[in-house]
């Protein structure tokens, strides 16, 4: 059940028709009916099959593969190793660091060695398992603060600690000084997976001009272009990527579908047919990046009357083999480290460390939900030790219009926390429901009941680190019978953003929603448009639409007003027509007298994020715009088994503006059911660097039956430079909801859990530990 609210900003005489409304999602029926075609649904005369050929150690000295007994096997083409790379063996997507196939040493589990390509994919499995790997077992380190002491062994030779992100703001021993208490607490958070439906999946098609087409499932299409281009040795424009259908990403298709695809582009090459890779479950849950498990120390300051004087944080995060996007990940983490929150005194140190176990990268939050887990739980330790609300104290601490975050940027526009905090205060009868809980249930007593709250910030796009790949592209061309399509760079992964897309067009150009046929990406369509991440692209690809629907009216308005007699300024475009009320012709009928002109009707659009900054000492304008958040969790736990059960959630964001509610309300609903993961179930366990939770047997991910009553409501404070007002809101709905629910249980236990997930058996030790207090 979810019941949904939007606190409204003023009327805006820029939304019409499409902007706002519950528009129906413009995929839903293809893959409500099974319609839509998903990479493994492909099918493609001749095509061969890839398997990989993993070394089932986490840290070893590589030698090579004896491959044959697989080459025997009839219907093996090839077997693939590094020797056969014509291009450069290297798929680091930031650092230099991660070979696609090892040469001289094996760093994780994942590493695999060796490409097997076969006439079916069960002929290359069997080929694979047939392939022997000379190596010899090395000392491996599986944690990472034991990476960071001087005798641990060495991932790489350059060290293992390999980056390191502060923030320093004012004077933090003085803002200590004047304290009145001080809470300081170490928190710990594990490997979580993204679960997406559909595994990762790769086809690659030689072209007769020596092109690649590579065709996957990705959020990054020109992440992959890159990587194939350089493995290949190949010039970008001689590579093609085409995001299939995708199932899902939540971050895990960023990084790791440069790997796959190169793989399958290596495998065509060298075979000159077509190849398709197809992880199983178990290869992606190996092979696949994961949220970065973190040691999070958080120190706050804090007077009696509520006021934070300084935060001073250490955060380690475990970047696993390789780097991959550890380094955007840190920065992140150590922008957002202190929270939501005014704070006159910050020292943070954010560390990246290489360990032997599973590459992390981008995950729903991108590094932020770690630290969250610690400020809001310290938060919450403050307020119940003055006498203090947990709603008023962040209230009084939270951040508005003119004042500063941790990176001393003065925040100007666009800010809703406090209306986030206000409402789900209101719509979760907070204040009713404080008051009883930590009591007994009226009919079990072994059950107590709790309600807890987290709020959060997010920077909307890539910031400071990433302005160099911060801009985006869409083409728009309408054929002369007035139908649109739509050429972009962000990618479609389940989200809705073909559907908004086709909204922010459909009022740009005063034409209805289902005229517009929005492209999935393409990169042979638009300029590189920057990753499909860090709630951006509805932001940034929705500004390219609006900038190339705006050359559109210029040129096609120029036509009406000749035909209508009338100066082009006084032309509008809306509800299917162009002129005035007192004389207009159809939009169709424009476009048709634009070709008898030989009026080109097709324009390209391009949006640059504003400029952003972070100095050596993390001070600066990290980010153009935040998105606001504030979830209130009640819980029931059950003191005899441990087990919680999250009962309701009341979720309120502010977004700027609501482009579409019923899209909008998805996101955040599912954001919850992960947020509910982190906290209480999700654990990708390993032992000496092998994953033993290695599918959905084992690791466990909440289903129908752990869905709570939903609440969601919408804050409206529309952003100057957003379309239509509009924010990113991708990352924000999975990010409150972990914290939330450990506060909710504190609040019923009486005692704090400083590890996530919640599990029954951490649950049963800490009401023992309290027994025994």
């Amino acid at each position: 059940m979810s019941e949904r609210e939007i606190q409204k900003a003023p009327p805006d005489p820029s939304r019409t028709a499409a902007v706002g409304a519950p528009v129906l999602r413009v995929d839903a029926a293809d893959k409500v009916t099974g319609r839509a075609v998903y990479l493994d649904d492909m099918v493609m005369p001749g095509v061969l099959h890839a398997a990989l050929v993993f070394p089932g150690r986490a840290h070893a000295e590589f030698r090579g593969v004896d491959a044959s007994a697989a080459r025997s096997m009839a219907g093996v083409r090839s077997v693939v190793t590094a020797d056969d790379i014509p291009g450069e063996n290297q798929v680091g997507v930031i650092d230099a660091d991660q070979p696609l196939l090892p040469f001289d040493r094996i760093r994780y589990e994942g590493d695999a060695v060796a490409i097997v390509v076969a006439e079916t994919a069960a002929l290359a499995r069997e080929a694979a398992d047939a392939v022997s790997v000379d190596s010899t077992e090395l000392p491996g380190v599986f944690d990472a603060v034991r990476a960071m002491e001087p005798d641990a062994p060495l991932v790489h030779e350059s060290g293992n600690v390999f980056l390191h992100d502060k923030v320093r703001k004012g004077d933090v021993d003085a803002g200590f000084d004047a304290a009145d208490i001080i809470v300081e607490r170490e928190f710990r958070t594990y490997h979580q997976e993204h679960c997406y439906l559909e595994p990762l999946a790769a086809l690659a098609v030689p072209e007769d001009n020596g092109s690649m087409t590579i065709y996957g499932t990705m959020q990054c299409p020109f992440y992959v272009q890159k990587a194939v281009a350089r493995v290949l040795g190949l010039p970008l424009a001689s590579v093609r990527v085409i995001q299939t259908v995708t199932g899902g990403g939540f971050g895990g298709k960023e990084d790791a579908p440069s790997e796959i695809c190169a793989c399958a582009a290596l495998a065509a090459w060298k075979t000159g047919s077509a190849v398709k890779l197809v992880y199983s479950r178990q290869e992606d849950f190996l092979r696949s990046s994961k949220r970065h498990p973190m040691h999070v120390t958080f120190k706050l300051g804090v007077t009696r009357d509520g006021t934070f004087t300084a935060a001073k944080i250490r955060a380690v995060a475990d970047g696993g083999a390789y780097s991959t996007l550890t380094p955007v990940v840190a920065f992140r983490a150590a922008v957002h480290a202190t929270g939501p929150y005014e704070i006159r005194n910050v020292e943070t140190d954010v560390y990246g460390v290489y360990t032997n176990r599973q590459t992390t990268g981008a995950f729903r939050g991108f590094g932020q939900p770690q630290v969250i887990f610690a400020n809001e739980s310290v938060i919450d330790e403050v307020a119940l030790a003055l006498g203090i609300d947990p709603v008023d104290i962040r209230l009084r601490n939270c951040l508005d219009v003119g004042k500063r975050t941790a990176t001393n940027q003065l925040l100007t526009e666009s800010i809703g926390l406090k209306e986030t905090l206000e409402l789900a205060r209101e719509l979760s009868g907070w204040n009713e429901l404080r008051q009883v809980s930590a009591r007994p249930d009226e009919k079990r007593d072994h059950v107590l009941h709790g309600i807890g709250v987290g709020s959060i910030y997010y920077g909307v796009s890539l910031g400071a680190k990433g302005l160099a790949l911060d801009g985006s592209g869409a083409h728009i061309n309408v054929y002369r019978d007035g139908s649109i399509r739509i050429g972009v760079g962000g990618t479609e992964m389940g989200q809705g953003l073909l559907t908004v897309l086709a909204q922010i067009a459909a009022d740009s150009l005063g034409v209805p929603v289902d005229s517009i046929h929005v492209e999935r990406a393409d990169t042979s369509v638009v300029p590189d448009s920057g990753p499909s991440v860090a709630s951006r692209t509805t932001l940034m690809t929705g500004n390219a639409v609006i900038d190339a629907a705006a050359k559109l009216r210029a040129v096609m308005g120029e036509v009406a007003a000749d035909l209508l007699g009338m100066d082009a300024s006084e032309i509008e475009f809306a509800g299917g027509t162009v002129g005035s009320v007192e004389k207009s012709v159809t939009f169709a009928e424009l476009a048709e007298q634009c070709w008898a002109r030989n009026v080109s009707t097709a324009a390209d659009g391009w949006y640059a994020a504003p400029e952003s900054t972070f100095d050596e000492n993390g001070q600066g304008d990290a980010y153009a715009v935040y998105s606001y958040a504030t979830h209130v969790a009640e819980v029931e736990v059950d003191t005899e088994t441990g087990q919680v059960s999250v009962v309701r959630v009341t979720a309120v964001h502010d977004v700027g503006r609501v482009l579409n509610p019923v899209t909008l309300e998805g996101q955040i609903e599912g954001g919850v059911l992960q947020g509910i993961g982190m906290a209480l179930y999700e654990q990708m366990k390993t032992e000496g660097g092998a994953v033993v939770t290695p599918d959905f047997s084992t690791y466990i991910i909440p289903t129908a039956m752990d869905t709570p009553e939903i609440r969601t409501a919408f804050v409206e404070h529309p952003y100057s430079k957003g379309p239509f007002g509009a924010k990113g809101i991708g990352e924000t709905p999975a990010m409150p909801g972990a914290v939330a629910i450990a506060n909710a249980v504190s609040n019923a236990l009486g005692v704090r859990l400083h590890e996530l997930p919640l599990t029954p058996e951490r649950v049963r030790q800490a009401v023992s530990e309290r027994k025994d207090s």
